[in-house]
């Protein structure tokens, strides 16, 4: 698909080298979006950028990053500010993960994984919204996860950022209307990514349960573009997502110990017996 030679403007992504972030920039360059790519890895930005500019003839530039190092996204919004670069929308899809418990996970872990999942998409929310209110346009698009609805045992640190995620975006969103600017937190289950694929937790994983990448940016990119809040790919995560404020805690946290401890086969059961085993997007 070739774009028609009229950008709908410049799209920052974060995260962008694999995975959803990957899938999240070709969605947007799919839609005459302008591209500013960065995460850690140079080359694989790199070859993306080649990519997306030879298929959909948009601009895409990289910006290399580390988003962990405190000041990292003040240095980027910095380096946009001074290259004249006004940042239609923002994606904030970087973030780490480290399962286990957490007196066994290292305090630096820790602090790494705030730093990406908290502070940088904070920082980078809050340097890149101004312009975007004035202009009286502007989208901000934020990686939660179905995560961020239930605490999560041996994903402790990484579900309370999640929940931080969807909190905030929720909260802009209110605070946005009349602005024309809007704010979406995506919030994916289990996708197949290399995060996914590498972890041991929940293992095995009902196939339905489990959506591509792709399928997941998609939702999120159309979501953004219409300037809906909360977007959960897949009916089956709705579910879950959607009876969560609903139940007693000790149950939500019993659903969270379940997809931590092997009990994925347990939620797709219940699922399926409450009429959810036909799996599509919902918004």
């Amino acid at each position: 698909m070739k774009g028609n030679g009229a950008s709908a403007g410049w799209v920052l992504v974060t995260g962008a080298s694999a995975g959803i972030g990957r899938e999240l920039a070709a969605a947007f360059a799919a839609r005459a979006h302008d591209l500013i790519l960065t995460a850690r890895n140079e080359e694989a930005l790199a070859a993306l950028a080649r990519d997306l500019v030879a298929r959909h003839a948009v601009k895409a530039k990289t910006m290399p990053a580390d988003l962990s190092l405190p000041g990292a996204a003040e240095a980027m919004a910095e380096a946009l500010a001074e290259a004249g670069v006004a940042i239609e929308i923002l994606v904030n899809n970087a973030g780490v993960t480290f399962e286990g418990d957490f007196a066994r996970i290292s305090l630096a872990d820790h602090l790494r994984l705030s730093q990406v999942n908290i502070v940088a998409l904070t920082s980078l929310s809050r340097l890149l919204l101004p312009p975007m209110i004035a202009r009286g346009h502007g989208r901000i698009l934020n990686v939660a996860s179905i995560a961020g609805f239930m605490p999560v045992p041996r994903l402790a640190a990484y579900a309370a950022s999640k929940a931080y995620v969807l909190s905030l975006t929720e909260g802009l969103s209110e605070e946005l209307r009349g602005t024309g600017v809007t704010a979406t937190a995506l919030c994916p289950g289990l996708t197949d990514t290399a995060m996914v694929r590498s972890s041991e937790l929940g293992k095995p994983i009902p196939a339905t349960m489990i959506k591509s990448p792709k399928e997941v940016a998609e939702a999120g990119c159309a979501a953004c573009l219409a300037g809906e809040t909360v977007c959960v790919p897949g009916l089956a995560n709705l579910a879950i997502t959607s009876g969560a404020p609903l139940l007693p805690r000790s149950v939500v946290r019993a659903i969270g110990g379940a997809m931590t401890g092997g009990g994925w086969d347990w939620i797709a059961s219940a699922l399926r017996a409450g009429g959810f085993s036909r799996d599509r997007s919902a918004r």
